[in-house]
């Protein structure tokens, strides 16, 4: 399973690496950066077996001092486990802000075991959550 987050760690940094978009604009930048997350999970999980399902993603003007945050979640289907991914970024710096990773059996969603939980203004100093409720409670004042 560590080799699970850690290609879902790496995938998430390659993704946000990505060059910056012509069209700076943060709908163009969320859009943009949404989909090319969602295509290169699907490439990483596909070749281990896995499908994604349930992508959504919210975009947010004027989050945490006017940036432009996109809200990126989805749930991959692996072997007998549901792994539920959720980030916080900024579209435009491609700066990670909050993520959470957890896993539950296929049928037990509501309560995935959190294998990682953090979030903070300098993600290189992120503070850790203990469940999916923390999560959510810090994403609503970083989205504010």
């Amino acid at each position: 399973m560590s080799k699970i987050v850690s290609a879902l760690a790496l995938c998430c940094f390659a993704a946000l690496a990505t060059p910056a978009f012509a069209d700076s604009s943060c709908s163009a930048a969320a859009e943009a950066s949404a989909k090319n997350y969602e295509h290169e999970q699907g490439i990483i999980w596909g070749k281990m077996g896995g499908t994604i399902r349930d992508f959504k993603q919210n975009k947010y003007d004027g989050g945490w001092g006017s940036r432009c945050l996109v809200d990126v979640s989805f749930k991959i289907a692996h072997q007998d486990n549901i792994v539920t991914t959720r980030f916080v970024v900024d579209a435009l710096q491609r700066k990670i802000y909050a993520t959470f990773y957890g896993i539950a059996k296929k049928g037990s969603e509501e309560n995935p075991r959190v294998l990682t939980c953090n979030y903070g203004y300098n993600f290189d100093e992120a503070s850790f959550c203990k469940s999916e409720a923390e999560f959510e409670s810090v994403v609503a004042t970083i989205v504010k």
